[in-house]
């Protein structure tokens, strides 16, 4: 058993602290033994400041940059639309697109997660019909699925009413959600986008027949910078921010997130909201 608490020091300053007890094994069964732990986190809040600051500053340096490489990029992109461009050329261009829009989409998670780590993150609440945001997700992502080779797909519960979140940040959870499901699915698969009614709450899920989660990644799952450690995982790319970005945007919601896995059967990662 673990909790944080603050150690009250000598000179009457709160010391944050982590502890832990545990039950050391007796011979006697009559008798019971426990072993209390305490660690000063006073250092690992520094660090973790420190890596903070050094995230957010790098960050904010790098957008600008990375936005006129974007907009130099599409310019030449539309030129070469419209002249004649040899393959080599076409093709080394599509590659530094492609790069260059990946970067673009790391800082900016970068950022989101420095903006909820300094709770300086601000969300547009309103009653909104689930069937448009789906639809935004849907049309965004039918590209990037057809990249892998994956059939994506939308259920909407006839007559839902209407959910209470923030219509930018709910699709960037299910876009989230949804890209992961694609990028682990088989080619020639389908990556299902479902949306129902569940007590007072809408649940949207996204609903893959990839490999699943491993059995010991699933408790950090939703931690920051978290990745399986499989070699197939790893090739997939991918910061570890996009699940963990998603869980506190939903939560700021009022909202829930999880998952439920089969593995190699069924993977189904859901956000639910409350009702407007």
């Amino acid at each position: 058993m673990s909790w944080e608490a603050p150690l009250r020091a000598e000179g009457g300053d709160d010391i944050e602290c982590l502890w832990h007890v545990s039950e050391l094994p007796e011979r006697d069964s009559a008798s019971r033994s426990y072993i209390l732990q305490c660690q000063d986190l006073r250092e690992q809040r520094r660090l973790d400041r420190l890596k903070n600051e050094f995230v957010s500053t790098v960050s904010h340096e790098l957008r600008t940059p990375i936005t006129a490489i974007n907009g130099a990029l599409s310019m030449l992109q539309h030129q070469a639309a419209n002249q004649s461009v040899d393959a080599m050329q076409r093709q080394l261009l599509d590659i530094a697109v492609r790069n260059s829009k990946r970067l673009h989409l790391l800082i900016n998670d970068l950022l989101d997660m420095e903006r909820i780590t300094s709770g300086s993150i601000q969300l547009d609440l309103r009653a909104l019909r689930p069937q448009v945001v789906v639809e935004q997700c849907v049309e965004a992502l039918i590209p990037y699925a057809e990249q892998f080779g994956v059939r994506l797909n939308a259920t909407v519960q006839p007559g839902l009413p209407q959910c209470r979140a923030d219509p930018d940040r709910l699709q960037q959870v299910l876009v989230n959600l949804l890209s992961n499901a694609i990028k682990f699915s088989p080619t020639g698969a389908e990556v299902l986008l479902q949306v129902v009614k569940r007590n007072d709450q809408i649940r949207f899920s996204a609903v893959d027949s990839g490999p699943g989660i491993p059995e010991a990644f699933r408790d950090r799952i939703f931690r920051r910078f978290s990745q399986a450690d499989s070699s197939d995982t790893r090739s997939k790319g991918g910061t570890g921010l996009g699940l963990a970005i998603s869980k506190e945007l939903v939560q700021r919601m009022g909202g829930r997130i999880g998952f439920e896995s089969e593995p190699g059967v069924r993977t189904e990662f859901y956000a639910e909201l409350p009702l407007a």
